[in-house]
């Protein structure tokens, strides 16, 4: 493995409902095996450098039993070097995603991995590397208290090292992950091996936390082979976690319209259902517009992207407090409100089919179109939001049929005779 290798890899990506990988945004680009595009498993078959089929193993395991999952394994890069990264994944928790469905990053450690074994080999190179590395390198006792802390480390932190000796780690560490973190060490102290990495809030002087990813090893007195201690090599994810919320938040929204998308308003129309304490209706109202074809046909994809645009600017305006309107796709979009009866159903409705029956103006032209609304409703416990879904489309489709841009309440006598 080089000695010096430059520049750091980092990589944030997600994948879809077949498993296959639809964004990877890499740092820097281009240096790893292309990871958009292929599943995981065919990447890890590509990339990985050494012939370890527990890798493998366990990265298909993670994904069966569908459970988060944090890979350390030796990568080829197409700069010619090998390093050693962090894969780390956390599947998507909506009741309408599939559970094949993930979203992680990839982090080079090989700098703390070297930065580790130089540690470990003699007393005097540990103190270079504590001196003298960007890293952030922390000691501490069998008991859990800081023995010493790398220059970096205050310098990432605010807390001096006269500060920290002697405190527990734990100390510095948000209240929810210091559970974990003592069970983590524990396991250390009594000889066990971390293999993956830790993440930690820490918190600063001036009283914010800093994400950190922590990898620790245990030190054994050589003379009587008793733990000593750990050492913690630490890298600021701060920025990494952001990156992963801002790729989940367009996950959910629809690019054209930046609306929230089919995926987003299913999940929310769930959540509506599932309050227990709440007597009012869970309302879809479906929406698909009358005359959007014949815009998109006769001026151009571009006219109707423009149209949809506008028509998603009037339906949020049409929204009240509470209310959340969506893009389905195409010109279908969807509206999920709270109502007490079906005339506050009725009057949304009603609002939505005037506002958008008046004119819009695109490339410079008027251009009229309307709406057909299907409604419908359901307390808690009584539908799914996929049953509240169907009624409302199957609803829509009598609206539309009247051809006079109307709403339409579901009845159960639409529905089809079964045999």
């Amino acid at each position: 493995m080089n000695a010096m290798i430059k520049p750091t890899l980092s990589a944030v990506w997600a994948t879809d409902a077949l498993g296959m990988c639809i964004t990877s945004q890499e740092s820097p680009a281009g240096l790893m095996p292309a990871l958009k595009g292929v599943t995981l498993c065919a990447w890890l078959k590509l990339a990985q450098a050494d012939d370890d089929a527990k890798i493998a193993l366990q990265l298909t395991a993670a994904l069966e039993r569908v459970t988060p999952f944090h890979i350390e394994l030796p990568i080829h890069c197409l700069d010619g070097t090998t390093r050693q990264v962090i894969v780390s994944g956390l599947p998507d928790c909506q009741a309408s995603a599939s559970c094949l469905q993930y979203s992680g990053f990839i982090l080079d450690i090989t700098a703390q991995r070297k930065a580790l074994e130089d540690a470990l080999r003699t007393a005097a190179e540990y103190r270079l590397l504590i001196e003298n590395s960007t890293d952030l390198i922390a000691h501490c006792d069998k008991d859990g208290r800081y023995v010493s802390i790398s220059p970096s480390y205050s310098k990432m932190i605010g807390w001096s090292a006269e500060e920290m000796t002697g405190q527990a780690v734990v100390d510095f560490l948000h209240p929810d992950d210091r559970a974990p973190a003592t069970e983590a060490l524990s396991h250390i102290f009594n000889g066990g091996v971390l293999p993956d990495v830790v993440e930690v809030r820490k918190l600063h002087r001036d009283g914010h936390y800093i994400t950190l990813g922590t990898k620790a090893c245990g030190v054994s007195d050589p003379s009587t082979g008793k733990n000593i201690g750990a050492v913690l090599i630490s890298r600021d994810i701060t920025r990494d976690k952001e990156k992963m919320r801002k790729l989940e938040k367009l996950a959910t929204l629809d690019a054209l319209t930046g609306l929230p998308n089919r995926a987003w308003i299913n999940d929310q129309v769930s959540h509506m259902l599932a309050r227990s304490e709440d007597r009012d209706y869970t309302t879809v109202l479906f929406i698909d517009l009358n005359g959007f074809k014949a815009v998109n046909d006769s001026m151009g994809h571009a006219a109707g992207d423009a149209l949809l645009q506008q028509v998603s600017v009037r339906l949020q305006r049409c929204m009240r407090p509470g209310d959340s309107v969506a893009r389905l796709g195409g010109d279908e979009f969807v509206v999920a409100a709270k109502c007490s009866h079906r005339a506050a159903a009725s009057a949304i409705a009603q609002r939505l089919i005037t506002s958008l029956k008046k004119p819009f103006t695109v490339k410079g032209m008027e251009v009229r179109i309307g709406a057909a609304v299907g409604i419908s409703l359901a307390q808690t416990g009584m539908a799914s939001a996929e049953e509240l879904f169907e009624t409302a489309d199957i609803a829509m489709y009598r609206a539309k049929a009247r051809r006079d841009g109307s709403y339409q309440f579901f009845d159960p006598s639409m529905l089809p005779l079964s045999n």
